[in-house]
């Protein structure tokens, strides 16, 4: 949906609608939610009329608007980190793309004094932040989680596990640079390996089972290093990635109470102190490295596959859990 033009398909009503339908789903219901929000917070009248006006679903759509107008103003009138209490209306926003923004929009809020505060505004599906999967996603490359004298993630499952993989497909495995500059994507015929391997990785099958044993493997393994020496862990860097979310706007839509609830981290949620234990899966392999912060709550720093188990995108999965 990303990019989409005032002339393309319009987004449905069903993207904010109670079905969770699986991660495919799930991704082009969050592109189809901010391309929504796009044109009903869009400053061109005839782009929002698009929805509010000449759609089948206007009602429904004005509903969805005034819900997110509502919820914005209430939280300003309270204000915020870095947010000063103020009453006015959210007049539009700017959709941001690329990977370099961790936020979705620039909100655009016009108080009763006349000024205009710009506010960042990240849009999560559920009742709050602390029941979301993730608030923030790092993929698992040099430069984060780890010290820089350790390899990441990626780069140690190449050394370890990578021909295993590309042995099941009977394709040859790529070089380490070719396989590190490219595993971060979404195209899986990037590789012949994951081309293969992609059509056979349905639910049940004997590819899917091996894939996931060798993810689990090769995660327990990699996390059981770090467990055994926690000083590997880069906690300066997983901190100052912790500090870019403070200032955000989290705007969480509940499908069941058709309603939007606004929050934001606080500097206390978002410092961590030196506590670092580490989870384990109901088999006993571990999952995640768990961290503790000064407001009490676990931040869970889970690795994982984003696209297909040992296929694209190892990462870490950052949440936050109230504890």
């Amino acid at each position: 949906m990303k990019g989409s033009s005032i002339m393309g398909d319009l987004p449905k009503i069903s993207a904010f609608g109670s079905d969770a339908k699986g991660r495919g789903s799930n991704d082009s219901d969050n592109g189809a939610r901010e391309t929504s929000i796009e044109i009903l917070f869009s400053p061109d009248i005839n782009r929002r009329n698009q929805l509010l006006k000449n759609s089948s679903d206007g009602e429904t759509w004005r509903l969805i608007r005034s819900a997110l107008a509502e919820a914005i103003e209430k939280f300003v009138t309270t204000g915020g980190p870095g947010i000063p209490p103020s009453t006015g209306e959210l007049t539009h926003v700017a959709r941001l793309g690329g990977r370099g923004n961790n936020y979705d929009f620039d909100g655009f809020f016009q108080t009763k004094s006349g000024s205009t505060l710009k506010l960042k505004i990240e849009i999560k599906r559920g009742q709050s932040i602390y029941d979301q999967p993730q608030f923030l996603q790092i993929y698992a490359k040099d430069g984060f989680m780890v010290k820089s004298t350790i390899p990441s993630y990626a780069s140690w499952f190449y050394d370890n596990h990578l021909s295993s993989v590309s042995g099941l497909a009977t394709e040859r495995t790529p070089t380490k640079i070719e396989y590190l500059k490219k595993c971060f994507g979404t195209n899986y015929d990037v590789f012949p390996f994951t081309a293969k391997l992609y059509k056979l990785d349905t639910g049940g099958s004997i590819t899917n089972k091996k894939l996931q044993a060798i993810a689990w493997q090769s995660i327990d393994e990699y996390l059981g290093e770090l467990e055994r020496d926690t000083s590997k862990l880069d906690l300066k860097t997983i901190q100052n990635r912790l500090h870019e979310q403070i200032g955000k706007i989290f705007v969480s839509w509940d499908p069941g109470l058709k309603s939007f609830n606004v929050e934001m981290f606080s500097a206390d949620a978002m410092s961590i102190n030196t506590n670092i234990t580490f989870k384990k899966r109901p088999t006993g392999q571990r999952s995640c490295v768990l961290l503790e912060n000064k407001a009490g709550n676990q931040i869970q720093c889970l690795l994982r596959w984003k696209n297909h188990n040992c296929l694209l995108g190892p990462g870490w999965q950052i949440s936050l859990k109230d504890v």
